[in-house]
C-alpha cells in the first residue's frame, strides 16, 4: 500500500481524543502526518484560551508532548504563494503544509475549509477526523483494533474497557465508533 500522508489541522489536534487517536495511528505506523509550524501554535493558543480552568504548565506539558512526537512532521509553511486564494488567509498554512509534506489529505474539523479545498481543486482530499478515522478503519481495520487497544491501555489512572472508551468517542467519531462496534459483533 503507498504511503498514506495526511495534513493535520490544529482542530483535530486539540480534543484531547482525537489528538490521542490520531498520534496513537501514527505512533502504530498507519499514517504519516503533516503539520505546520503556525498550527502546533495554534494548538497551543486555543488550548490556553478555551480551558482557563486546566492547570497552564499541564496544557504546555501536552504541547510540548505533541511537539516532541510530531519533531519529524512539523513543517514550516513558510510563504503560502502557491496556496490558491479560495482558502481562507488564516487555513493556508495547512494546505502550505501539506504540498510541503506531499500529503494526499488534509483532516479538519472546520466545514469551510474542506469545501474551499474541494472548490481550489487542488488535488487534496479534505475529511473530518472522523471521516479520517474511519477511511483508516476501512484500510486497515486490524491496525485501528490495536489503535483502540492501544488507547485502552493507556488509560491506566481510570481504567476502561474497550467498548467504554468505543462509547465515548462516539461524541468525536460517530461513524468510526460504529464501524468498530459493528466489527466487534
Amino acid at each position: 500500500m503507498p504511503r498514506l500522508v495526511a495534513a493535520l489541522d490544529a482542530d483535530v489536534l486539540v480534543p484531547i481524543l482525537s489528538c490521542d487517536f490520531l498520534l496513537t495511528a501514527f505512533d502504530l505506523g498507519l499514517y504519516e502526518p503533516v503539520v505546520s509550524t503556525e498550527a502546533i501554535t495554534e494548538v497551543e493558543r486555543n488550548l490556553v484560551e478555551d480551558f482557563p480552568h486546566l492547570d497552564l504548565a499541564s496544557l504546555r506539558r501536552r504541547v510540548g508532548q505533541m511537539r516532541d512526537a510530531l519533531e519529524d512532521q512539523l513543517v514550516d509553511a513558510g510563504p503560502v504563494d502557491d496556496v490558491p486564494e479560495a482558502i481562507n488567509p488564516k487555513d493556508r498554512h495547512v494546505i502550505a503544509a501539506a504540498f510541503a509534506g506531499e500529503a494526499s489529505i488534509v483532516v479538519t474539523n472546520d466545514k469551510r475549509l474542506r469545501a474551499e479545498t474541494k472548490a481550489a481543486d487542488v488535488g487534496l482530499l479534505a475529511m473530518s477526523a472522523d471521516d479520517f478515522a474511519t477511511h483508516l478503519w476501512v484500510l486497515m481495520p486490524d491496525d485501528v483494533d490495536e489503535v483502540i487497544s492501544t488507547l485502552v491501555a493507556k488509560r491506566t489512572k481510570r481504567p476502561v474497557t474497550g467498548e467504554e472508551l468505543i462509547e465515548t468517542m462516539r461524541a468525536t467519531f460517530p461513524t468510526t465508533a460504529s464501524a468498530w462496534l459493528a466489527g466487534r459483533a
